[in-house]
């Protein structure tokens, strides 16, 4: 590594004539931009020498720059991979980056069982499986793959359950599962309905209901009428369930489109994703205050997009040239195993799928820009509503969660402008409050954000009443912080005696906004923004401590499974841990993808899936 922290002007003869990456950092050493260049003498010198081009993001970083960092690489492809690993490390200022990519789903066929079944899952490994994904929404991950196993009968059962199973279950009755468990189907037979599920999931349903139709007569020559039957339903149901979203194409080939829409500094990219002449998905990407090209943006956008993971089809679209198209297209190349072809049509019908996309990417940035403006008018309200000293712009919501005691835990969520910031979310598992005293969980973990005084909002909002709020304000005044303002919010159970069982009842739950130096705590009007607001970030908050509670239960449930199963230590304990998310899904795992996933001996394996799966 080069570094470069003297003069600019006078350092840019050091910069190596050489494939590598450039860290651009400023005067406290925080890194600006990282970028990737063939030559990195050509690429960083035009940053600083005279130049025709005046793109306003070389323009606005120029003078910010103050030292320069060098890593080399043998190849503008080793380059280029290593731009993305930084970027993804550090998260610098000026680049931009994709949403993590767990809060998709993939839908996975194993290809090494006799009788593979359809899963939804997070994070697939590389072990041979077909996946396909990722999806944006797991909820209709999840439909498509009921679809799939109702249409072909496919088993839902686990492996342990088709071991042990004698007799069809109530599926088989109703016709959604063939019964392997059972030996109702052959292998042949159920291999034909999984290669059928795979084209359908590749959006081919006209090969599928061709391959049926062609076997529907292959079993009425053989007098195979029942069976004949059956595929006929089968060929019924899966016309009666696709709606074919045709794209005019003069092939049926795959094809990613991708275009954006701007203003001033916020652009959003749409992508359209078609497969075999459908359009089957479509996503959306909003990038604030950037001040990257659209060039130079795209080209983020792109390599970010395939490198985590997306299927990679043979055609792109794109609305102009992206820098260093080459060694883009060979890379993608490269995790596709095949050839990629990136164009810019300029006429036709590649033209209007771009303009379609452009029409998303329009659409999108309204949405969200109009979903902004109304969220900035309840944050403008809250502070005439609860008298503030601070626009609140940035809020944060602390709520606690526990049961009997155990795994205690708190969540803080963060909220600007109104909106949700997911990236500055926190999870707290305490560590001095093991019993259910929700004061002192509120204190802990109030003294743990806050005791290093970064990044303070302008309200903090409690999940709780007069009490949480007490602790609340105690907390900021021994750490001697005065800037943020403090609130609580919580439900008032109204309670009537019923006339009937002669018991109280809860009649309603009203929610109740408490101020410091107020003896009442305000209603606030239902329905309004400002109420709205608050109960969507209070609501997030639980849910947030809600999921991490389950996740912590979870865990200790797979940690007392494992006990006592000869060859698993503490260390590979943690390793499982860190790895599987259940009980279930390790005991869905063959021996096999156990050592893959967690390199443990296959031995190991084996008693591990015997124990669970037995």
């Amino acid at each position: 590594m080069i570094e470069v922290d003297q003069t600019i002007h006078d350092k840019l003869g050091l910069v190596p004539k050489q494939p590598g990456v450039y860290l651009f950092k400023d005067a406290r050493d925080s890194i600006l931009y990282i970028g990737k260049a063939l030559d990195l003498n050509n690429r960083v010198r035009a940053y600083f020498t005279a130049s025709p081009d005046t793109r306003p993001f070389i323009n606005f970083l120029k003078p910010r720059i103050k030292h320069i960092e060098f890593m080399l690489t043998d190849t503008e492809k080793e380059a280029l991979l290593l731009e993305n690993n930084l970027i993804k490390k550090n998260r610098p200022r000026y680049n931009i980056r994709l949403k993590d990519d767990k809060t998709y789903v993939n839908i996975r066929i194993s290809t090494d069982h006799k009788f593979p079944g359809i899963q939804v899952v997070r994070r697939p490994v590389r072990d041979g499986s077909l996946i396909f994904g990722p999806y944006s929404s797991a909820r209709a991950a999840r439909e498509t793959v009921k679809l799939i196993t109702d249409l072909f009968q496919l088993r839902t059962c686990t492996d342990a359950e088709l071991r042990n199973r004698i007799r069809p279950c109530m599926k088989y009755q109703i016709k959604r599962c063939s019964a392997p468990c059972a030996n109702r189907i052959t292998q042949e037979d159920y291999k034909e309905r999984v290669k059928q599920a795979k084209l359908f999931l590749e959006g081919k349903t006209n090969a599928v209901i061709k391959g049926l139709k062609a076997q529907m007569k292959s079993e009425s020559d053989s007098e195979h009428y029942e069976k004949a039957a059956r595929i006929r339903d089968l060929i019924f149901n899966i016309q009666k369930t696709v709606e074919q979203q045709k794209v005019e194409s003069a092939r049926a080939v795959d094809i990613d489109v991708f275009n954006l829409s701007s203003v001033g500094t916020t652009f959003a990219v749409n992508g359209l994703f078609i497969r075999s002449g459908q359009l089957l998905n479509s996503t959306n990407y909003m990038f604030r205050d950037t001040v990257l090209d659209p060039e130079e943006l795209m080209s983020s956008v792109i390599r970010q997009y395939y490198e985590n993971g997306h299927f990679v089809p043979a055609n792109i679209y794109l609305p102009f040239e992206i820098p260093d198209m080459q060694v883009v297209r060979s890379r993608l190349a490269e995790l596709k195993g095949g050839d990629v072809r990136i164009n810019v049509p300029s006429g036709g019908k590649k033209l209007d799928l771009l303009n379609l996309s452009a029409k998303n990417a329009t659409e999108y940035m309204q949405l969200s820009l109009h979903k902004e403006a109304v969220s900035l008018s309840a944050v403008e309200s809250l502070k005439d509503l609860l008298h503030l000293k601070n626009l609140p712009t940035a809020i944060e919501c602390f709520d606690n969660s526990n049961i009997m005691g155990t795994n205690s835990v708190s969540s803080m969520v963060r909220f600007e402008n109104g909106l949700s910031v997911k990236a500055k979310y926190r999870h707290y598992r305490l560590r001095e409050v093991q019993r259910p005293d929700d004061y002192a969980m509120m204190h802990e973990v109030l003294t743990r954000r806050f005791r290093d005084r970064q990044d303070i909002p302008s309200l903090i909002i409690v999940d709780g009443g007069k009490g949480q709020l007490s602790i609340a304000l105690k907390v900021l005044k021994d750490l001697d912080i005065e800037q943020p303002d403090v609130i609580g919010i919580a439900k008032l159970r109204r309670e009537n005696l019923s006339s009937v069982s002669n018991r109280h009842r809860i009649d309603k739950e009203e929610d109740r906004v408490y101020i410091p130096n107020r003896k009442d705590p305000l209603n606030l009007i239902h329905g309004s923004e400002p109420l709205m607001l608050l109960k969507r970030i209070r609501d997030e908050a639980h849910r947030f401590a809600i999921t991490y509670h389950r996740k912590l239960r979870s865990k200790t449930g797979l940690l007392s499974a494992l006990d006592g199963i000869a060859g698993v230590s503490q260390k590979r304990k943690r390793l499982l841990l860190s790895i599987f998310s259940s009980i279930e899904e390790i005991r869905n795992a063959l021996p096999e993808e156990i050592v893959k996933r967690t390199g443990i001996p296959i031995s190991v394996a084996k008693e591990i899936h015997g124990r669970l799966a037995g």
